[in-house]
């Protein structure tokens, strides 16, 4: 079976995953994918990164939306931080992971890039603001504001990723087979939900 977590920034997504891996005997991908992709481009994990978790500007979004009806500005600008090669990079490197099943894929729109398949249980993970940003806070050493507005910019990153990338509104419901507030359940009980439905799924 392969488990993809896609999550809100600061839900705890990694210790949940963590935990899964641990208590289902699976393999745990997370950091590495952007080091493979970055290994099929020839360029460096820290570009890979930033194509998933950095908004793209303004700009470039609104040359995306003239695209359809003027052929000129279909062509993506030199600075795109969306480049369809580095897309493709972290599909391949998602797909060769899950071919060895009994895997946790955590985030780069896992979920969306293996839908189809009978052997995936896709989760969402999710947690209110204030929740999330008194963690994040705590985790970086810095104030609310600024927690805030961290969570603000990968979370939009992350929407922009899944919908220009694949069509899909990340956080929706339909788009997953689980979706988890983990701060109702903390992390022991979001990973007990998604290893009691991943045994399920394979009985």
């Amino acid at each position: 079976m392969i488990v993809t977590i896609s999550r809100e920034y600061g839900a705890l997504s990694l210790a949940v995953s963590r935990l899964v891996a641990e208590r289902l005997g699976y393999r745990l991908v997370d950091e590495q994918l952007p080091v493979v992709a970055a290994w099929r481009l020839g360029t460096s994990a820290e570009v890979v990164e930033t194509v998933s978790e950095r908004p793209r500007r303004y700009g470039e979004r609104v040359l995306d939306q003239l695209g359809g009806g003027v052929p000129e500005a279909a062509q993506p600008p030199d600075t795109d931080d969306f480049p369809v090669e580095t897309r493709h990079a972290i599909e391949a490197a998602v797909r060769e992971e899950a071919a060895g099943g009994d895997v946790v894929i955590v985030g780069r729109a896992a979920g969306s890039i293996l839908a189809g398949r009978r052997d995936v249980v896709r989760v969402y993970l999710c947690a209110p603001l204030a929740w999330r940003a008194a963690r994040v806070a705590q985790s970086l050493a810095i104030d609310e504001a600024a927690a805030r507005a961290e969570i603000a910019r990968i979370d939009e990153a992350r929407r922009i990723y899944a919908r220009e990338g694949y069509r899909v509104t990340s956080g929706e419901a339909k788009n997953y087979d689980l979706v988890i507030d983990t701060s109702r359940f903390g992390v022991d009980g979001a990973a007990s939900i998604i290893v009691a439905a991943v045994r399920a799924a394979s009985s």
